[in-house]
């Protein structure tokens, strides 16, 4: 129905992976650019708690591009003459809304950088900036999700930041791209706002338009189609642009989390609202946002990435009103695959990359790995800027998606099904593909040495579950289903270990369960050494 088998993108991923790393031996492996405010070949540096100005943030972001070139040895040589740039940055919300914060969207020195790296070093006839964020357009006739400032009605291109929220920045959006045409008056400069920029059909009506597939991926959703918009489908280049902070909903927000800015609020949003609710209810799987992430990207994966990552949120990704909760790295990442930027960012801000949901799925399209021995990190230390920024109460980990599934005790566990969960959620019925009293599941663990750990389970109905043949845990649950409501504490042996459940029905409803191995930390984060097989 979806036109993907699960267990097709588990191995189309490991030959997408494969066919990189044998280009990555011709070609030098890929490379991440990581480069701090303290950096020796700045021309000019600040200490990594001190506040920047644009000249510094410049010079860091022209740096990390040098250094995070693409195969094609420079960003320059990737642009083709007479090409349609668009940058992407983050531009949720503005500053007077009650969600931002900073940290919350891109740091606009950021995105000026980039934008005069392109202008000047560049054959780009357009350069465009584009953003769809939860503000109305001035030019929309309806009046509610409106910001005004100094009682006039503003929107991105109009909103004035003033001179303190970034220092070297001043102004407005508009201000900054009559800057460039003035200085560059061979180039058109301009801003498209993504929240209304859908492609049409011959009607006039938004079209929906299913997934493009990449190394044989298509749709991670189970809606395999969607509304997106003129700009990212038909530029000829585009760099996205992200601020690095943590997610409720994915762990991490950088460059494939800033495509939910690429999902027209026009077509997704509903009545009395502007953000993206369609798309949150229609796309997301078992809880996750994930799907659309990777979906989004699909129509047209970055061609470079820069991150800012000079402040950023923790707890949350907009403004909890915590004292705590921006934190400030004063660093810059840049490079060509998205998966591997997004792996760094991961790290810098106390993630697991494998955790990750939608970092599997990017690595299933060819676009990087998350395995730090697949790419190189240049520039500055990594572990110089990782931290342990405050997660979500709800993170957790990439649930086990590999199983058997059987009838019968009695049968071997060889002669069960195997089968590719959709999602998190284990559903038996769909699984086996019948209804049945009684339902056998069984995964298996490698693990490199003994670990201790714990197992955290959503369960509706009955559930027993043994590890390595003893039993840890018999419950049932007929409450609100959710990751981690049950949590038992393991320890895995060195080698192959398995997990088997036998599930039952409660009443009427249908057995569910999705199983996580989380650390000793029990904090949500998967257990390092430890590997769901098949």
């Amino acid at each position: 129905m979806y036109g993907w088998n699960r267990r097709q993108f588990l191995i189309t991923g490991t030959q997408a992976l494969a066919a990189m790393k044998l280009a990555g031996m011709a070609q030098g492996k890929p490379k991440v650019a990581l480069v701090r405010s303290t950096h020796p070949k700045l021309p000019r540096t600040a200490g990594p708690d001190q506040e920047l100005d644009y000249e510094i943030v410049r010079s860091m972001v022209w740096k990390a591009v040098e250094y995070g070139a693409p195969r094609a040895g420079s960003l320059e040589a990737k642009i083709k003459p007479g090409a349609w740039v668009v940058l992407k940055p983050n531009i949720v919300y503005l500053g007077s809304q009650a969600g931002y914060r900073t940290g919350d969207i891109t740091d606009m020195r950021v995105t000026k950088a980039v934008l005069e790296y392109v202008a000047s070093r560049t054959k780009a006839a357009r350069i465009t900036i584009a953003e769809g964020g939860s503000y109305r357009s001035t030019k929309d006739p309806l009046t509610d999700n409106v910001v005004t400032q100094n009682g006039v009605r503003v929107d991105a291109l109009t909103y004035d930041w003033g001179t303190t929220e970034w220092p070297g920045f001043g102004g407005t959006l508009s201000g900054m791209l009559k800057e460039f045409s003035e200085k560059y008056p061979g180039k058109r400069f301009d801003y498209v706002d993504l929240s209304y920029d859908v492609i049409k059909d011959s009607s006039g009506a938004p079209a929906r338009i299913e997934v493009p597939k990449l190394a044989g991926a298509g749709s991670f959703s189970r809606v395999p189609n969607y509304f997106v918009t003129n700009a990212i489908c038909k530029c000829d280049f585009l760099i996205s642009i992200p601020v690095a902070k943590v997610h409720e909903q994915c762990g991490i927000t950088a460059c494939f989390k800033n495509y939910v800015g690429t999902a027209p609020r026009m077509a997704y949003s509903a009545p009395g609202q502007f953000w993206n609710s369609k798309l949150h209810n229609e796309h997301s799987v078992d809880f996750r946002i994930d799907p659309f992430i990777a979906d989004l990207a699909a129509f047209h994966p970055p061609d470079y990435n820069v991150v800012d990552c000079i402040r950023g949120l923790q707890y949350t990704e907009h403004n909890n009103r915590r004292p705590d909760q921006m934190v400030r790295t004063n660093a810059v990442l840049a490079g060509e695959d998205t998966v591997s930027v997004d792996a760094a960012v991961a790290r810098i801000l106390g993630f697991r990359p494998e955790d990750i949901d939608f970092l599997h799925m990017g690595a299933a399209r060819g676009l990087g790995s998350f395995n730090f021995r697949d790419f190189e990190v240049v520039g500055d230390e990594l572990d110089r800027v990782c931290a342990s920024w405050a997660k979500p109460r709800q993170w957790y980990a990439r649930a086990n998606r590999l199983w058997r599934i059987g009838r019968s005790a009695e049968t071997p566990v060889a002669a069960w099904k195997p089968h590719t969960s959709f999602g998190d959620i284990l559903f038996p019925e769909q699984a086996l593909g019948e209804r049945a009293p009684v339902y056998y599941a069984a995964a298996k663990i490698r693990s490199e040495g003994g670990r201790k750990g714990y197992l955290w389970m959503g369960i509706s109905g009955k559930v027993a579950v043994t590890l390595n043949g003893v039993k840890i845990l018999e419950e049932e649950s007929t409450t609100r289903f959710r990751v981690g409501q049950f949590q038992k504490e393991i320890e895995l042996r060195a080698g192959e270990n398995e997990l088997r459940l036998q599930l039952e029905p409660l009443g009427e409803r249908l057995p569910q369960v999705a199983v996580v191995l989380v650390g000793p930390q029990n904090n949500g984060d998967g257990l390092d050494g430890a590997v769901w097989t098949a």
